[in-house]
């Protein structure tokens, strides 16, 4: 039973992420002092959790796949020929190992990033350090490789532009109309501020849920036995995407206040209701992103876009981009650091995993 505690690795990683990605649903809330930290840390947490244990398992699959092409889950081939040597319990120690290994370098880049206050991609993380293990035990060289893995790489690399670029226009526009159309008229009603909040604790609960049902898989999927076969350590998808959600929630409650203050006051000048704007722009592109590309897409990116948007309808002196320079810098950096981490374990484990 020992093997289980290899989850912790995969735990650390959702709480990593839960202490990066809570400033996405509420950040702006809580930097205009619409919603209390502690309020808006309880609604994500809870929300979190619903939306991984209804809809989580959805994305499990695809980081899966990934993982399976870069040689960090058993495929079927490993499969079958465990099941014929009698080997199986060691291959299901090793892909427990290689799992808490992706994890634990992906997760000490992202809470790294996240104590200096970047709003890094954890989903970007964990692709980048799967990558980088895959280029030390896949064959990049074999054309039949290449035909499996370039195709998934460069889905998830283009989310690196589509997301924010997509959250910033949604955002840009929701915000453009609002003020051509609604505000002066809502700024005049006497519970102005109530509907203010109420929007916030709507699209905040929105927000979080979307978090939950995008970010789960990127917790605990390389623990997932895709096979059926008994290859890894949890067999149900549900219950997995459901475990990812409640470690993501722990972070939540712990340590993600440094991040949310960055996104929510330091990248553009916005007003209470521009925020509340963002958050549903974030949560659309999380949502259409999600379902056009097949995978899990970056939150962090999506509401640092959806930011921007709403920053630049009041022209581009509202938008501070030197703090998004030091944030794209960041995004680059933690795939990078995390593939790097992952090849140099990789690289001096070849003796045990094999070449």
């Amino acid at each position: 039973m020992w093997i289980y505690l290899l989850l912790f690795a995969g735990l650390f990683m959702g709480w990593s992420l839960g202490t990066n990605d809570a400033a996405n649903a509420f950040g702006t809330a809580v930097a205009t002092r619409v919603i209390s930290f502690r309020t808006a840390i309880i609604i994500i947490a809870v929300l979190v959790i619903i939306g991984a244990l209804f809809l989580g398992y959805q994305n499990i699959t695809e980081v899966a796949g990934l993982a399976t092409n870069n040689e960090v889950m058993a495929s079927e081939e490993d499969v079958e020929d465990a099941e014929e040597k009698g080997t199986m319990a060691d291959l299901r120690l090793k892909s427990a190992l290689k799992a808490a290994i992706i994890f634990a370098c992906a997760g000490l880049t992202v809470f790294v990033m996240s104590f200096l206050k970047f709003p890094v991609s954890a989903n970007q993380s964990i692709t980048g350090a799967i990558i980088g293990w895959g280029l030390c035990y896949a064959d990049y060289s074999n054309p039949a490789v290449l035909d499996v893995n370039l195709p998934q790489i460069g889905k998830f690399a283009a989310t690196w532009l589509l997301n924010p670029l997509g959250a910033g226009i949604i955002s840009f526009c929701l915000v453009f109309v609002f003020k051509k159309l609604f505000e002066k008229k809502l700024s005049s009603l006497a519970a102005y501020d109530k509907l203010v909040k109420i929007g916030y604790l709507i699209a905040g609960a929105f927000a979080s849920f979307s978090i939950g049902m995008n970010s789960s898989a990127n917790v605990t999927a390389l623990y997932y036995d895709a096979t059926g076969k008994g290859a890894n350590l949890l067999t149900d998808a549900r219950l997995t995407a459901t475990i990812g959600g409640i470690a993501i929630a722990i972070g939540v409650l712990t340590f993600s206040k440094r991040v949310m203050m960055t996104v929510g006051g330091s990248i553009a000048e916005i007003s209470q209701v521009d925020g509340f704007l963002v958050i549903i722009a974030m949560a659309l592109t999380v949502v259409i992103m999600g379902n056009w590309m097949g995978i899990p897409v970056s939150t962090s990116q999506a509401v640092v876009g959806a930011v921007i948007g709403a920053g630049l309808v009041g022209g581009v002196k509202n938008v501070h981009f030197g703090v998004f320079k030091r944030i794209a810098i960041a995004w680059v950096s933690s795939p990078t650091v995390a593939g790097l981490l992952a090849y140099g374990v990789a690289f001096c484990t070849r003796g045990y995993f094999g070449a």
